[in-house]
């Protein structure tokens, strides 16, 4: 009988000890379930879209979710959500565009000089840019007119008047795949006044033809590196009036003598055709690789259903669209939904 109520004290003990247990206390004990293991129902998932797969360029194409999966990746097919590009890296056709400021002066019955300067490029050239023999070199060189049309100040006049060039497509100058150095050519004619020639505010950009949001500066005037290479009537002018052509990082100048007579001094060199290039240091266009593309994450609606995904394809092509479907609570298990639609214009 003793041990009967001595049985009787100890479950009553244990009753109220467990009555005091909380949640987390319970969660621990043997048997307990935890809320992460717990078993879940099969992910299901299905997507829907308009019987017609054709449309035109600027519709929008709805597709329909349902299921019970917690995330979906979304590829839309279009450039830059590719899903055919989820692994492997996206590289992207980049285009080369110039652009930069003239000025010229002065004005004063030099009409001889006033197209006293041009912009070339060549694809041959050695890169001697420095010593006795550059300026040879220079000439041995195949040098071409650039491949679009800028506007390069005409008229002198004040020097700070800056003529913009516009922005003009070089992207051909690259094709040959040999690096690309650009020159100014720039003389003054022989027995005559000079017209001074300012550069400024030169840029090289990359454009990336797929998507312009990635495009970039390449090179600013600082990074082209100009150098002159001079005939020797113009590198003589150092010891006359100092009116060497020059090159800062921001500014590159071409000079002839004020006065280019021979008639003004005894110096040999005064009066001669003077003629020079500032020469870019070589240059290239890089292939732009912008990495994997990624999705876009759709998430369910305040409803806990999922609704409808509208897309507006805005060029012409054939896309593969791709939704992958899964679950918080296993990340391996998974539903890929592919469909294709053609836009047409």
């Amino acid at each position: 009988m003793k041990y009967i109520v001595k049985f009787g004290l100890l479950f009553a003990v244990l009753l109220v000890i467990g009555c005091n247990k909380n949640l987390e206390d319970i969660s621990r004990w043997p048997g307990a379930i935890d809320e992460g293991t717990a078993s879940k129902d099969d992910l299901i998932f299905d997507v829907r879209m308009p019987e017609s797969t054709t449309v035109q360029v600027g519709d929008t194409v709805v597709f329909s979710l349902s299921g019970n999966a917690d995330l979906v990746d979304f590829y839309s097919g279009a450039f830059g959500n590719d899903y055919a590009y989820s692994n492997q890296d996206r590289y992207y056709d980049v285009g080369a565009r110039l652009s930069f400021r003239t000025s010229k002066s002065p004005n004063n019955d030099t009409e001889v000089n006033w197209n006293c300067a041009k912009i070339l490029y060549s694809t041959d050239y050695s890169g001697t840019r420095d010593g006795e023999n550059a300026f040879s070199e220079v000439l041995a060189a195949t040098w071409r007119p650039l491949p679009a049309d800028f506007l390069i100040k005409e008229i002198p006049g004040d020097i700070g008047d800056y003529q913009d060039s516009g922005s003009g497509d070089v992207s051909a100058i690259f094709k040959e795949g040999n690096p690309v150095h650009l020159a100014w050519h720039c003389t003054t004619e022989a027995e005559s006044k000079r017209v001074t020639f300012r550069v400024i505010n030169t840029s090289l950009r990359s454009v990336v033809i797929d998507d312009e949001t990635l495009s970039a500066e390449l090179y600013n005037q600082n990074d082209l590196d100009f150098k002159w290479v001079l005939n020797e009537a113009a590198a003589d002018q150092i010891g006359y009036m100092s009116t060497v052509p020059t090159v800062t990082s921001t500014n590159l100048q071409w000079h002839g003598a004020f006065n280019n007579f021979s008639s003004r001094t005894d110096h040999p060199l005064i009066g001669q055709f003077k003629e020079g290039y500032a020469i870019s240091k070589p240059l290239e266009l890089p292939q732009f690789n912008a990495g994997k593309d990624k999705p876009k994450v759709l998430v369910k609606e305040k409803d806990g259903s999922w609704g409808t995904v509208p897309v507006v394809y805005e060029r012409p092509g054939v896309y593969d669209v791709v939704f992958k479907a899964s679950t918080l609570h296993d990340k391996e298990q998974s539903i890929t939904k592919s469909l294709r639609v053609t836009v047409v214009e």
